[in-house]
């Protein structure tokens, strides 16, 4: 765009090769090399707000959407007080997977109640359609992220036998009291290939017996019923993180994975040397 053009546009034309860059170099760096899906991921799940590097707030995110993309190696950074998983999967329509019993980490929980910070990023690339005009995309994956909960019954005082779920982890950008399609769509990022969650479980924690992260495919009505209906790729990132930089989180992700589950680490790719002769 040129100088004329509108402060929207300008940004847009400004910031695309930036953004391009950087997700180059997600490519080329990061080993095994990822999927478009998770590349997608990568480049927005550590993205904040270039005034306060913080998270985008509610109302700011059609001028800045998910922030500045953080470069490579930092992509992909873990401290002491922080842990990242990376779940690289497809799903079918009529199914959904779920991790029941998912490991929050024990330095987390105090007194039966659950603390830290908490964010998620969801991509994948939408089974696509002309039947449905500007709308698309005719697949949707969403993402629940939170606690079983005990409750009692407020006739008796004694605890039911079935805990209820609580989702902690809401999308971010969201206004719940609007749920017309139309406005889903616009502002709630409803069928959109990259999605965020974020959740503050607060100085007072929140109650919770064991944790539970499903991902689950939607679609539009009769997709299910189309033979020729591929699987779904998705990639979600979650990172866990103490706010108070106290808890060693890393560590006791690290071992409950290594123990429990078959996983590998995503690296960045060792530079290579070039010298000339002499």
């Amino acid at each position: 765009m040129n100088g004329t053009g509108s402060a929207e546009n300008l940004g847009t034309s400004f910031a695309t090769p930036l953004v391009a860059r950087t997700l180059a170099q997600i490519y080329h760096q990061v080993t095994p090399t990822p999927s478009p899906v998770l590349a997608r991921a990568l480049l927005t799940h550590h993205a904040r707000d270039p005034r306060t590097k913080l998270r985008v707030p509610d109302g700011d995110e059609n001028f800045f959407g998910f922030g500045l993309p953080a470069p490579v190696p930092y992509c992909l950074e873990c401290t002491a007080h922080t842990s990242t998983l990376v779940f690289d999967d497809v799903l079918r329509p009529g199914y959904f997977l779920e991790w029941d019993d998912f490991p929050y980490p024990p330095s987390l929980r105090r007194d039966g109640k659950y603390f830290g910070e908490i964010w998620m990023t969801v991509a994948f690339s939408p089974a696509r359609g002309a039947r449905w005009g500007t709308e698309y995309c005719e697949t949707h994956i969403d993402a629940h992220f939170g606690a079983y909960r005990t409750q009692k019954s407020r006739e008796t005082g004694l605890v039911k036998p079935k805990p209820i779920f609580m989702g902690l982890v809401p999308p971010e950008h969201k206004n719940p009291g609007l749920l017309y399609e139309s406005y889903q769509v616009e502002k709630l990022r409803k069928w959109a290939p990259v999605r965020t969650y974020y959740g503050d479980l607060g100085e007072n924690g929140e109650r919770g017996d064991r944790w539970r992260l499903k991902v689950q495919l939607l679609t539009r009505y009769g997709i299910e019923d189309e033979e020729t209906f591929q699987p779904q790729p998705f990639s979600l990132i979650l990172t866990i993180s103490d706010p108070e930089k106290k808890a060693p989180i890393y560590d006791e992700m690290a071992q409950i994975v290594r123990n429990r589950f078959q996983s590998q680490n995503l690296t960045v790719r060792a530079a290579a040397r070039v010298r000339a002769k002499q």
